[in-house]
């Protein structure tokens, strides 16, 4: 009957362990679609910049192209200074080229360790009870309202607290608290 309680346990917290697992997954999955999401919004806008400073480009090299066919050198030089000033004015604009976006980009801030909860994972076993501390009589002191106890525990599990248990000896009866 012990055993099937056991192997009933046993059941039970290995499927909330699973399912703590899934919920996990479809959490941190949601939030690598989102950055997914967010990052190709950044990549298209910058596509469209670049289609934009391309469709400039084109425009601007059509017009030089027509001044240069230009015969009347008045109307020539009166292009070209025009032509001049929107080549600055691009070439001044063109750092908009520069990738905000590194395309190699590997989701660093979406780095997964699962090191130690795989070894957690491996280390499960039955629970054993911490051995009790040992208490240091010559150690221990008690006055008209303080107690103080000095124990010491050799155990490799990390105690929290222990309860203590004590009686107060009377004349009519013990009272245990």
């Amino acid at each position: 009957v012990n055993a099937s309680r056991q192997e009933t346990k046993l059941m039970e917290e290995c499927d909330q362990l699973i399912e703590i697992i899934q919920q996990r997954r479809q959490i941190i999955g949601t939030k690598i679609k989102e950055g997914k999401v967010v990052r190709l919004r950044k990549l298209a806008q910058q596509i469209a910049n670049c289609k934009q400073c391309i469709e400039r480009s084109t425009s601007l090299i059509s017009q030089a192209e027509q001044s240069l066919k230009e015969n009347d050198h008045a109307r020539f030089l009166q292009t070209a200074k025009n032509i001049t000033e929107r080549v600055s004015m691009a070439t001044a604009s063109s750092q908009v080229l520069i990738p905000e976006i590194n395309l190699n980009d590997t989701f660093d801030t979406f780095a997964l360790d699962f090191t130690r909860e795989k070894k957690l994972l491996e280390c499960l076993d039955y629970l054993t009870a911490p051995n009790p501390p040992t208490i240091r009589e010559e150690l221990c002191t008690a006055s008209y309202d303080t107690i103080t106890v000095h124990w010491t525990s050799d155990d490799e599990f990390s105690v929290v607290s222990y309860e203590l248990q004590y009686t107060i000896f009377t004349g009519q009866a013990n009272v245990v608290s």
